[in-house]
């Protein structure tokens, strides 16, 4: 069994690769459903509601807003009209980072 991927577009189907057959063969076309993405607004605007409602972090929020530091994370939670908090596990995060930078510079 071989599985490629492929076009149907107007009518005619296109693989991604070519197959050498030397005698008609058996297939089976699966017509795959589209996946929709999200456009960064709608992005930023599901992940505030998540932390609105306590169903991620901080840090959750900011990995999935692909952020690098914190202060762009906080700007969009902001304009998404969210509290922020600091809690019991960022603190100890904090703590964390804190012993391994005092370990790493001795």
């Amino acid at each position: 069994m071989l599985t490629i991927e492929g076009i149907y577009q107007n009518g005619q189907l296109s693989l991604s690769k070519k197959v050498e057959c030397t005698q008609p063969v058996k297939v089976i076309v699966t017509f795959l459903e589209e996946q929709t993405t999200l456009n960064e607004e709608q992005l930023e605007k599901l992940v505030a509601q998540l932390y609105a409602n306590d169903n991620i972090t901080f840090k959750q929020a900011q990995c999935l807003l692909n952020h690098q530091n914190w202060q762009d994370t906080v700007t969009i939670l902001e304009q998404q009209g969210c509290q922020l908090y600091y809690d019991k596990e960022d603190f100890e995060a904090d703590l964390e980072t804190l012993a391994l930078l005092e370990k790493n510079s001795q």
